[in-house]
């Protein structure tokens, strides 16, 4: 069993045993741990004392060491750190991640209304209810005057009672709310205070608890709504890297539907992503949920001696039957021995490994025998989980045909109409100076682009030699132009004589050497961050490619520039060939996505996962921690 599940099933049995039941008094009955409380490893009742503890326990997993922004695990070796000379010479962020704080939350009770008490009974009680200092679900303050507003228009008629009890509405949505981990949400985020558990039944004895119930019903649904249009966190209070304004619904606009409705659950539904990597990732997540109930169900295969390609062993089968369950089947011949590790069978073990980050060998030995035990549930549920809230954080609609660039999987997609019908591997920014995830258009094509050396190049790099050489730019052929504009040589330049602020700037003229290579993309934005071809090209060979300041190169950018232009190879090369410097305006602006996601489906449906390079999930977790002390 995976160490951090079976963390959260003891504590859960701990709790339980330790909860004090005194003599005379019926013991709880015992209920299951749902997905979401043992992947966060709280009780049934979910203690605030034991969230603080898995806090402080992500923080400190946040702080340990980096390479390349992702944590190390001791069985995964650490890769050599290739040093490159960067164009773009931005100063960074740092490592950016963010101490996430959630927003201020007000309870739905203890507000002072002006209007009268009314005298029929069920809206006497939601008024009541609205008044009193209870126990009640907390919400955003605009959304929380935007319902009282809807309470007060309807004479504080209920919303979801109907003769007393729930109607037909009432109980669809809360079999949605109970539903929410199938969405990457937490159930729990959305139990009214009246119940103790979404399978317990109203309180129709209690008028003044059914009463509680409506508003706490309202009030879930428009969490569920904001939580599903835009997420649950904003993306800039996790990261300085992530320039991303989620486009949440509004609490009147969600309420117009849901109060009239006879389709409420349908609507907060259809408010989650669209795009088919949701709908794949939710296909995923179910899948492990299941595999996590069938992997604690069964009997972990055995330890023994290590089993390599064409070893027969009796724990071959069972092997086969949890590579199967995980998503890696392997079907042995007619007249194969079911207990020969048969190449096929590893070659899936293999991928196994690489998934759950285990050297490759194809062989079972200890590691990857308790990964296996374990099924690696949690750790890719998590990814899962993580990245189908970024996506709510995109445009439902990203557009017939736009640029997808994914930092972690360093690569960029051009995408029409769904299908990517074209994509490179890609060079994305360095730990502490990341490339930032916004949304944008793209506008231009430069050939035979120059580079203006920035300052910080200049002072750090460029001085130092000066100083001891005066003509060296003269000699590499960069041009030195002074405040004036007037391109003066090198050599007769004092440079001794300056310090951090150098009054020149230095040009380097397009060229095979030019930093920017033979071509530059231009989306601008506030952050200058472009992309473009590099002289630099055996980078490229490397698996981990996070050398850049920000900025994207791009490993193909005349086939780039062909597809986004809808030139011909042909076309391109003249325009390249011929040394000058041209900019090129595109037909149409194409949208531009610089996205994080560790977790990504490919194009057969199957998740891809790939390393945490920014350290963004770790800042995720701690930010799911603190917005579920914050709600309740």
């Amino acid at each position: 069993m995976h160490r951090s599940l079976r963390l959260a099933i003891l504590t859960g049995l701990t709790a339980l045993l330790t909860s004090g039941i005194s003599a005379g008094e019926e013991p709880a009955k015992k209920r299951t741990p749902g997905f979401f409380e043992q992947l966060l490893g709280r009780a049934s009742q979910g203690s605030a004392e034991n969230t603080r503890t898995n806090r402080r326990t992500m923080n400190r997993r946040a702080e340990r060491d980096m390479l390349l922004g992702e944590s190390v695990p001791s069985n995964r070796k650490r890769v050599a750190i290739v040093v490159d000379d960067d164009p773009e010479a931005d100063p960074g962020l740092g490592t950016g991640n963010l101490t996430y704080m959630p927003p201020k939350l007000v309870p739905l009770s203890g507000i002072a209304l002006t209007e009268p008490r009314p005298f029929e009974a069920g809206a006497a009680h939601i008024h009541d209810q609205l008044t009193a200092a209870g126990p009640a679900l907390r919400l955003l303050p605009a959304a929380r005057e935007a319902l009282v507003a809807q309470y007060v228009a309807r004479g504080f008629q209920p919303l979801w009672l109907e003769n007393g009890t729930l109607g037909a509405r009432g109980a669809s949505v809360l079999a949605l709310l109970a539903a929410a981990d199938q969405e990457g949400l937490d159930p729990a985020a959305y139990l009214p205070t009246p119940l103790q558990t979404f399978n317990d039944r109203p309180p129709t004895h209690d008028a003044a608890a059914m009463a509680r119930l409506d508003l706490d019903l309202s009030a879930a649904a428009l969490r569920y709504a904001h939580d599903a249009s835009g997420g649950q966190f904003d993306p800039r209070k996790l990261s300085r890297y992530n320039d991303i304004t989620p486009r949440w619904i509004e609490a009147p606009e969600a309420l117009k539907v849901i109060t009239w409705s006879p389709f409420a659950a349908d609507y907060l539904k259809s408010l989650h992503p669209t795009h088919p990597a949701y709908a794949a990732m939710k296909n995923a997540l179910a899948k492990l949920i299941a595999t996590q109930r069938d992997t604690l169900a069964e009997q972990p295969i055995a330890d023994g001696e290590i089993i390599k390609t064409g070893d027969s062993d009796p724990r071959v089968p069972a092997l086969r039957r949890r590579l199967a369950s995980l998503g890696y089947p392997s079907a042995p011949g007619p007249d194969a021995d079911r207990d020969v590790l048969e190449p096929a069978l590893s070659e899936q073990l293999r991928s196994f490994q690489r998934a759950s980050g285990i050297k490759a060998t194809g062989a079972v030995g200890p590691k990857t025998l308790a990964a296996l035990n374990a099924g690696s549930v949690p750790t890719d549920a998590n990814r899962l989980i993580d990245n189908m809230e970024r996506l709510r954080w995109l445009p439902r609609n990203l557009g017939p045909r736009y640029v997808f660039v994914n930092p972690p999987a360093f690569a960029a997609e051009v995408i029409e109409n769904g299908r990517t019908v074209w994509e490179t591997r890609v060079i994305v920014g360095k730990p502490n100076t990341q490339t930032v995830s916004f949304y944008d258009e793209m506008e231009l094509v430069v050939f035979n682009p120059s580079w203006g050396v920035p300052p910080s190049i200049i002072a750090n790099e460029y001085l130092p030699k000066l100083r001891r050489d005066p003509g060296y730019l003269d000699r590499i052929g960069f041009k030195v132009v002074n405040q004036q504009g007037k391109v003066v040589p090198s050599r007769s330049i004092s440079w001794s004589s300056y310090g951090r602020k150098v009054p020149y700037g230095i040009h380097q003229p397009p060229g095979s050497d030019n930093a920017l290579g033979e071509i530059k993309f231009l989306f601008p934005n506030s952050h200058n961050i472009y992309m473009h071809d590099t002289p630099k090209r055996e980078l490229f060979t490397e698996d981990v490619r996070a050398f850049s300041h920000g900025c994207v190169r791009v490993q193909n950018p005349r086939e780039f520039a062909s597809v986004l232009l809808g030139w011909s190879a042909e076309d391109v090369t003249e325009h390249v060939t011929s040394k000058k410097s041209e900019t090129v305006r595109m037909k149409s602006k194409i949208p531009v996505y610089l996205t994080y996601f560790t977790a990504w489906p490919d194009e057969s449906g199957n998740i891809q996962y790939f390393n945490d390079i920014y350290g963004r999930d770790r800042s995720m977790e701690t930010a799911r921690s603190a917005t579920f002390l914050a709600r309740n």
